[in-house]
């Protein structure tokens, strides 16, 4: 399984790079990265040393770039009928599902890692809270992590690249902005506080600033990390379905 997983991980990183996507995407990322962290309010009136300024936009940022990673990842296999050959061939579903999450992620993880001279700049102007920027990194990694899941299955459910990358930003969006305290309260009769805890533990913002504010905990990882084996449990669900 793995063996597979990691061929079909090198064929879809690859193929990024057949094409000036990959490049665009890079160029994008990091001007607007390097915009929300060194000309946003953050960088000049807030306490800098966990990075905040550079932490703070990144699911708004994340959420429109990684479905232009995951929107064909399926859909091109649908639309040109390459679908069902790979679901015929010797291959268990999870490998192909989990090789094709990695190249997303390992992309991801790539521009995480080209903007590592916005940290070393920032260093010689504010002295870091290093373990509070790599606890940023890993919560901004997991972040990265649940919308290519989300990439994916959507992906998954379209033959239309385009439809797939639109329905993933509504949905990437949808995650990091609701508001459960609104959805929970109408729905159980418990009291404020429990409510609140509930929604808390549910609330994207709330695991993901745990994180980028260097107080990482148990609760925070296992949101993240359920969430993402969630959404692709669906997405082998959803090939099994397709393939029925």
């Amino acid at each position: 399984m793995l063996t597979d997983s990691l061929t079909i991980l090198k064929k879809e990183f690859g193929s990024y790079f057949r094409t000036p996507t990959a490049y665009i995407i890079i160029g994008v990322y990091l001007v607007i990265s390097m915009f929300s962290t060194f000309y946003s309010a953050y960088f000049f009136m807030n306490n800098n040393t966990g990075l905040i300024s550079f932490f703070s936009y990144q699911p708004e940022i994340l959420v429109i770039l990684i479905p232009a990673l995951t929107m064909k990842l399926w859909a091109d296999e649908r639309r040109s009928g390459t679908m069902e050959f790979i679901l015929t061939q010797p291959i268990s579903y999870n490998s192909i599902i989990l090789g094709k999450f990695s190249a997303a992620v390992l992309f991801g993880l790539l521009l995480l890692v080209l903007t590592s001279p916005f940290i070393i700049y920032v260093s010689f102007l504010t002295e870091l809270d290093w373990a509070n920027v790599l606890s940023g990194y890993i919560g901004t990694l997991l972040t990265i992590m649940v919308l290519t899941s989300i990439g994916c299955l959507i992906s998954s459910f379209n033959n239309n690249a385009v439809l797939a990358y639109l329905f993933s930003v509504f949905s990437g969006w949808l995650l990091i902005s609701l508001n459960y305290d609104f959805i929970l309260s109408p729905l159980f009769n418990l009291s404020e506080n429990i409510t609140y805890r509930l929604s808390q533990s549910l609330n994207f913002y709330h695991n993901y600033q745990d994180m980028t504010q260097g107080e990482p905990g148990l609760d925070n990882l296992t949101y993240f990390l359920s969430l993402t084996i969630l959404i692709l449990w669906l997405n082998r669900v959803a090939i099994d379905y397709k393939k029925q």
